[in-house]
């Protein structure tokens, strides 16, 4: 999976569009040919991770048409989009239809995304250990009745754990390289030893430098994971192999 579209980690509390190209491009294109077999016009991938400031990622990919994606990242509809705030909190699925975007806030969002007949749709999300999450929505202009959602729910599962897989991997993937590029040895130790339950003060008698020194080097980590404080910059790290 290439990065977002930009040469630079995603800043924090952010979304992005992944193209659907390069190795990815005929697994990705397999996925929708698989939508559409289960009789579903559009796919589409979201993945969130939790951010420094108790905010998140996003980073978004599908055969939605282009233009839509990106107005729906410019305008900000992952804050408000009512089946990412269900993804957050539960991997329960969500069968839903035009009635989900019916709130007075979700106007412009219910507006741009019926406008390209998301009239129904089927979202699956998929929890991450680390706190981040993957949803699968399948999504079309008919009505998705409880007796085919029966029918075809195993097949549908199916497809939003091997697209989740694989996609959520490629993304880590590119998470460990970005991660393993920026920090420093200094930085990894730090960790290491945090990881082990070491304080600052512990950390700082440990390797011969000032608890300050120490704190500094933890901090440059926090922020270089886009993550919310030290438990959760180690809990990345561990996720991403950082500390074997």
């Amino acid at each position: 999976m290439p990065p977002p579209n930009s040469a630079d980690d995603p800043p924090q509390n952010s979304a992005f569009l992944l193209d659907a190209g390069g190795p990815e491009r005929s697994f990705f294109e397999g996925a929708v040919l698989g939508a559409r077999g289960l009789g579903f016009e559009y796919l589409g991938y979201v993945i969130g991770v939790p951010a420094a400031s108790s905010g998140w990622r996003f980073v978004m990919t599908g055969n939605y048409p282009r233009a839509w994606q990106e107005r729906y990242l410019r305008r900000g509809y992952h804050e408000i989009d009512p089946t990412i705030e269900h993804a957050k909190i539960t991997e329960s699925p969500l069968s839903w239809s035009r009635a989900l975007f019916a709130g007075e806030s979700m106007g412009p969002l219910a507006r741009d995304t019926l406008a390209i007949g998301f009239n129904h749709g089927w979202t699956q999300p998929l929890h991450d250990p680390a706190g981040g999450f993957g949803m699968l929505t399948l999504a079309r202009g008919g009505p998705l009745g409880e007796q085919e959602l029966r029918a075809k729910l195993p097949m549908m599962q199916w497809l939003a754990r091997v697209v989740h897989r694989r996609l959520f991997g490629e993304f880590q993937a590119w998470q460990r390289n970005q991660a393993i590029s920026c920090l420093t040895e200094r930085e990894l130790i730090c960790l290491r030893l945090a990881a082990d339950g070491e304080t600052s003060a512990e950390i700082s008698r440990h390797t011969g430098v000032g608890e300050r020194t120490v704190n500094f080097h933890i901090a440059n980590a926090i922020g270089k994971l886009g993550a919310a404080n030290k438990t959760h910059a180690v809990a990345l790290a561990m996720r991403l192999g950082l500390l074997d």
